[in-house]
């Protein structure tokens, strides 16, 4: 019985036994603690058996993990930020760049930096080597390749019918082979200080953005001008977590001479399967070698 129904027991027994009120309160008392200490005595027996039983029931087994793996999944909705919170994980959007065998996108840069006139560039990137493609009203008018393996670059001009190759210096990046691969580009952002710019619609996905304006983003070019100015905007598909939209800012000043860029670098096709032929450049009979 509960403590209130032998409270109501005790004071409405109509014995015939002379008592006072203090012995009255006193076995009152008794009676309540007999009491608590036969609830904790069932609670320590009921609660295991009531434990086995549920677990011995495979629907209520099956219900039970229903709840729990409901509250897990609410659980990282709530970590991963569910509504309106950040929906990329910037360590898998690195993992996933890096882990991607290959990529093409597009490259479209103004400015005194560029390495030539033209309308975009398509650039290539695989474990092979790396190529870019420049056009000019649809047609390719520069085109530069480099092998992996032997670490030479190869420039074609159509225009002009010339070609050039030269060892790549491993000690200074190539403007055209780094500063456009996203692979290295999400990398040097993540490493150096840098500010979550939230969600927007980017050519039509949503995306989640980060931004830098530290000129440590530019590796040992830093060490190579008088100023840097840089800025830096990378974008990534909440929903694959891979880059949708990169744009870049630069001025820099070296010996009284400014030089700048603006690029922005679209189109992206991850994973994408690129002819090996694609990193041989065929340099027609008729070009000549420039020294």
């Amino acid at each position: 019985r509960s403590a209130e129904n032998i409270e109501k027991l005790v004071k409405n027994l109509d014995l015939d036994i002379d008592t006072n009120a203090q012995a009255d309160q006193a076995m009152l008392s008794k009676l309540l603690d007999a009491q608590k200490k036969t609830m904790k005595q069932q609670s320590a027996f009921i609660l295991p058996n009531i434990r086995r039983k549920i677990m011995k029931s495979p629907i209520i087994k099956l219900a039970a993990a229903a709840v729990i793996i409901a509250v897990v999944v609410l659980g990282l909705f709530e970590f991963i930020g569910g509504d309106g919170g950040s929906g990329v994980v910037w360590a898998e959007v690195a993992r996933k760049v890096q882990a991607s065998g290959s990529l093409v996108h597009r490259v479209r840069e103004t400015g005194s930096l560029t390495l030539g006139e033209s309308d975009y560039i398509i650039k290539y990137f695989s474990p092979l080597g790396s190529r870019g493609d420049a056009y000019i009203d649809g047609q390719v008018t520069r085109s530069r390749c480099t092998n992996a393996e032997t670490k030479t670059t190869t420039v074609i001009h159509h225009g002009d019918r010339r070609y050039y190759s030269y060892k790549r210096d491993e000690g200074i990046p190539e403007k055209d082979e780094d500063w456009t691969n996203p692979m290295y580009l999400v990398q040097q952002i993540l490493s150096v200080e840098h500010t979550e710019l939230g969600q927007k619609t980017v050519d039509g996905i949503l995306c989640e953005g980060l931004e830098t304006s530290d000129p440590a983003v530019m590796g040992n070019v830093v060490d190579m001008v008088d100023s840097l100015d840089v800025y830096l905007e990378l974008w990534v598909d909440v929903q694959t977590q891979y880059p949708v939209r990169f744009e870049s800012r630069v001025v820099a000043e070296a010996e009284g001479e400014v030089l700048d860029s603006e690029c922005v670098m679209d189109q992206f096709q991850w994973d994408a399967e690129i002819d090996p032929s694609r990193f041989e450049l065929e340099i027609p009979d008729d070009y000549y070698k420039q020294p």
